[in-house]
């Protein structure tokens, strides 16, 4: 027995004995390489290198083995190992290693053999270390064809508007986005520190699987998961960040001189009967403006309504995983508090993947991601009322500096004052204090798969997602009326009623996808490679809409609808449903690692169409050659032409998303009618339905040259396009002889060409310890109108010209005396006034009189440049970011800087006092005052160049040694700095010159200066 108990005794020590590995990695030039996975093959056990290349592992389950050695751009090895023996390794460069697989639709592309126009980014703490909202905006200058435009400032609106290679069609231009294989998700959703990589499909070939939807292209997003990973991670990753206006409007804040203004305006009539004000008021507010601002206020709203904004966003995730399974997990929270009083935002996000290997060819996965945010806004789009609370319209042009805030002490909120001031005048502050809208959005997002693979190079998979959202918002204003404080008593204008009410607003919807694919994969003859990938999908979606209103609320604090009384109540409500059935199939051939083939079709049915115009087909093919391959030419291109690729794709791409679920299907509207001397209720038939009306389709050629230099050190990635969307959607002729409730069908009529150049330079290299690398990036894009649904007469929109192209008078500056009148066509003009050219020389000022331009486009710019880079040397590393845009001119006329305005209530600006000409400033820079109202037409006096050249980032960071981390037990630790928006080059003279849609929108893009940390465990 006790001989049986010492065996067992020395089993148990011997299977529990670990021995200790330890050696060094070093590039081709003996440079040590830090963060290098080394791992023992066939078990979990692995460390990786410090800052000087050397390795220990301390617990190895042999005495000898197999050490399996990997970094990312150089090619893994396999090299023996013996206890107590130093381990040297030397890692060579391997170019196909570098960027090898790209994502694309349902699969993944050595990017060596790909044929379609890709860009992918992989998303690293260079984008995740940023102070940015969303995903949306930290695309901008990260791949070229995208232009990345972002219209506002304001917290949970400030996403960025995603356009890939010029406007698409009239009607939704937007790509499909993608995420983890679910098309339709929200990319501002998604926290950034989950994202790996993020890939572009830009012609036929590449999104011709997405068919139905691509036309417009593809943003496939990958999340990050354990796979690969030898020992489980632990991530914290902290961003602090203070915003400040990168630039605002300059009302101001002086009372007497804004009511100066308006004499000036007025004095343009011949009698000073029209004169609203008088001078004794303006006198009396100017002394006593001094003495007694609560009477006699000189309100600097920007100063009242704007504050520094802040930007949190904290992450933690673990990840991690062997050769039977791995997993990922994450939690964040973004806190973004916004330029405006009371306007915030903040998100909670919530991630899991699970990936298990059942038998040795099956596997079976979990993912799971939830998002939950709050947020707190007064208008839409910040100083605008999109939203019609306010019947002032666009509010802060009558946001008057002659009215009081409010006032502590008597709790009231001012109002009018002046003598003969319009009572309608715009209190902004009660608006951002009590009129707030409140909004609350939950998303769950599930998705689970199993794959088999019964014979070597064949597999199935079945994946079923699901994907849920609720949205929930109220109002609740709080009564209040103007005050005056000078005869302290109630003024005239009422902000909020007595009889105040609730609103509550709900959406819910959810969508489902059932995706199950084939895929074969097999080699033949050594040489030949072939893929083939069969898919059917079917998605469905469900939106439900409810909303209801009541007056007359019991008390202010309170916001649920049954809070108010049910005298006076609406409600509302609908939903709607939509399905897509989907066959795809893909064929890719390489012969020889150089002769490249690739086919795609899919077949898509939409129940937005009736049958018999329900189903499109989208096929595509491609074809590619490495032509540094070939034994003829390796001799030639030595050591200088690395690799070298052409590229040739030809296909089609689809589009529904410009048509109303149920814009097919025929409506009933309500009609009375008279029956003898009776009202009758009765229905009618709303619409006439197009029983042909289908999809639109774009066609697509791409070209495409790949080149790479000094054994991959410089790529070069350069493309052509044409794109033609056909069967764009367009009102038909009956829409002009219908009125009234009646709508007439739209038919597929419209066509647009979109052609384009892109190119993409890159080097990277290392000299010692010292890495660096630089990005150049550019892109021409230029659309073509070329048939149109109607006549068109002079304007923005004409066949064989760009969409919203510049047409404009030419100006031939201010008429400084009677002479210049008289000297130039008749045109009802007065000193002062701007005079405009008659260009065709008939003595008259028409429309025939414009110009057009085209190669100018007013929405969008023509060309996009972006240029970054960045150097890493002994732990220290500094990236930054420029973009550039060129190609764009607009009209620089707003609600704030008019020389029109309303005869009162009207916030002036600095730039109305001291340039417009008048008498005593007869060489003034803008028209007169109260003028002529072709002061204000579309002239070259307005027009501004809006080119520009943002320094969009600046980041330094350092990570502490490896060496100096291990004993504090930590794997990694860096600290960094980095602001946002820093500066911008432009001769525009409005608030920004990226700003796209409302010009009269005051909310202001934000400059931000942030610092954080990343910790790894």
């Amino acid at each position: 027995m006790l001989l049986l108990a010492a065996v067992f005794i020395s089993n148990t020590a011997q299977a529990q004995q670990t021995y200790a590995i330890t050696g060094r990695v070093t590039d081709e030039q003996k440079t040590p390489l830090p963060g290098v996975s080394v791992a023992v093959k066939g078990s979990t056990t692995g460390s990786a290198t410090d800052a000087n290349g050397n390795f220990n592992i301390k617990s190895a389950p042999n005495a000898s083995g197999i050490l399996v050695i990997t970094y990312i751009g150089y090619a893994s090895q396999e090299v023996p190992y013996t206890s107590g023996t130093a381990v040297l390794v030397t890692l060579k460069t391997d170019q196909k290693a570098l960027g090898e697989v790209v994502v694309v639709g349902y699969g993944t592309q050595k990017k060596v053999n790909l044929v379609g126009a890709v860009s992918a980014v992989k998303v690293d703490e260079k984008i995740t270390n940023r102070s940015l909202p969303n995903a949306s905006s930290a695309l901008s200058g990260l791949v070229p064809g995208l232009a990345v435009s972002q219209s506002s400032g304001m917290a949970g609106r400030n996403s960025a508007a995603l356009i890939i290679r010029g406007l698409g069609t009239v009607n939704n231009a937007n790509p499909l986005v993608v995420v983890d294989g679910m098309p339709d998700v929200d990319i501002n959703r998604l926290n950034m520190n989950d994202i790996e990589s993020v890939s572009v499909l830009k012609d036929a070939t590449s999104a011709s699987v997405y068919g139905s939807r691509a036309a417009n292209g593809v943003i496939l997003i990958t999340t990050k998961s354990g796979k690969g990973q030898k020992r489980t991670a632990i991530n914290f990753n902290g961003t602090f960040g203070l915003q400040k206006p990168t630039r605002a409007y300059d009302f101001m804040a002086n009372y007497p001189r804004a009511l100066t203004l308006h004499q000036r305006q007025a004095s343009v009539g011949t009698s000073r009967s029209q004169w609203l004000f008088k001078d004794g008021t303006i006198d009396q507010w100017m002394a006593l403006g001094m003495i007694d601002p609560l009477k006699y206020p000189n309100t600097d709203w920007w100063d009242v309504i704007i504050r520094d904004g802040q930007i949190q966003n904290y992450n933690i995730s673990a990840s991690g995983g062997n050769e039977q399974s791995n997993f990922f997990m994450s939690v964040g929270v973004l806190d973004e508090k916004g330029l405006q009083i009371n306007n915030d935002y903040k998100q909670y996000n919530a991630r899991f993947s699970y990936d298990y290997k059942v038998r040795k060819n099956m596997n079976a996965g979990v993912k799971f991601n939830g998002n939950w945010s709050k947020m707190v806004y007064a208008l839409e789009d910040g100083f605008t009322d999109d939203n019609s609370t306010n019947t002032a319209g666009f509010d802060m042009q009558y946001a008057i500096a002659g009215i009081t805030p409010y006032d502590p002490i008597i709790n009231k909120y001012g109002g009018v004052m002046a003598y003969g001031e319009d009572a309608q005048a715009y209190n902004p502050y009660t608006v951002y204090q009590n009129m707030l809208n409140r909004q609350n959005r939950q998303e769950a997002n599930g998705q689970v798969y199993f794959d088999w693979t019964p014979i070597e190079g064949l597999t199935g998979r079945l994946d079923y997602s699901l994907n849920y959202n609720n949205q929930f918002r109220y109002n609740a204003n709080i009564p209040n009326q103007a005050w005056n404080f000078q005869s302290n008593s109630q003024g005239s204008r009422v902000y909020v009623g007595d009889n105040a009410g609730i609103g509550n607003f709900t959406t819910t919807g959810y969508k489902t996808m059932m995706t199950g694919r084939i895929s074969y994969n097999r080699t033949i003859a050594v040489n030949h490679e072939i893929s083939v990938l069969g898919v059917y999908s079917e998605e469905y979606w469900n939106t439900r809409i409810q909303n209801s209103n009541r007056n007359d609320r019991i008390h202010p604090d309170l916001h649920e609808v049954d809070a108010a009384l049910p005298a006076i109540q609406s409600a509302s409500g609908n939903s709607s449903t939509e399905g897509l059935r989907s066959y795809i199939g893909r064929i890719n051939y390489t012969a020889f690692d150089k002769y490249l083939l690739e086919a795609n079709f899919r077949y898509d049915g939409s129940s937005k169409f009736l049958p018999g115009s329900r189903y499109g087909f989208f096929p595509s093919v491609a074809v590619g050659w490495r032509f540094t391959e070939e034994n003829f030419i390796k001799p030639i291109t030595g050591k200088i032409l690395s690799s070298g690729k052409l590229r040739a794709s030809y296909g089609s791409l689809g589009n529904n998303s410009g048509i109303d679920r149920f814009e097919q299907m025929s409506t009933l509207s309500t009609s009375h009618y008279m029956l003898g001397q009776d009202m009758m209720k009765g229905f009618v038939y709303r619409k006439l339905v197009n029983p042909d009306l289908t999809w639109e389709t774009s066609t697509v050629l791409n070209l495409g040259l790949d080149l790479g230099f000094f054994e991959g050190r410089l790529t070069a990635e350069l493309d052509y396009y044409d794109r033609l969307t056909t069967d764009m959607l367009r009102p038909s002729d009956l829409s002009q002889l219908l009125a009234g409730a009646y709508v007439a069908p739209r038919q597929n009529i419209g066509e647009l060409r979109n052609r384009g150049v892109e190119a993409n330079l890159t080097w990277s290299d290392r000299v010692g310890q010292f890495n660096y690398g630089m990005n150049f990036n550019a892109s021409y894009n230029r659309t073509n109108l070329e048939k149109w649904n109607e006549f068109l007469p002079k304007g923005w929109v004409f066949l064989d010209m760009p969409y919203h192209f510049l047409i404009t008078f030419q100006d031939l500056g201010i008429a400084r005396t009677w002479q210049d009148i008289y000297n130039n066509t008749p045109q009802g003009a007065s000193p002062g006034d701007l005079l405009r050219k008659d260009v065709n020389g008939d003595g008259q000022i028409t429309d025939d009189d414009k110009i057009a331009y085209d190669n100018v486009q007013r929405d969008r710019p023509t060309s996009n440049y972006s240029f970054s880079g960045n150097v890493s040397w002994k732990g220290i590393d500094v990236a930054f970011l420029i973009t550039a845009a060129t190609g764009r001119k607009d009209y620089w006329i707003n609600i704030y800087n008019n020389v029109n305005p309303s005869a009162a209530r009207y916030a002036w600006g600095w730039d109305q006092w001291n340039l417009p000409w008048n008498y005593d400033n007869p060489n003034g820079e803008w028209p007169r005052l109260g003028g002529s109202g072709n002061n204000r037409s579309e002239t070259t006096f307005w027009l501004d160049n809006l080119n520009y050249i943002r320094f969009k980032n600046v980041q330094v960071g350092y990570s502490i040694p490896a060496n100096l981390l291990k004993r504090v037990g930590l794997y990694s630790f860096r600290v960094f700095g980095s602001a946002e928006n820093l500066g911008t080059l432009t001769k525009f003279r409005g608030l920004d010159p990226e700003l796209t849609g409302n010009r009269s929108n005051a909310y202001p893009l934000n400059r931000s200066y942030s610092f954080g940390i990343n910790v790894g465990l």
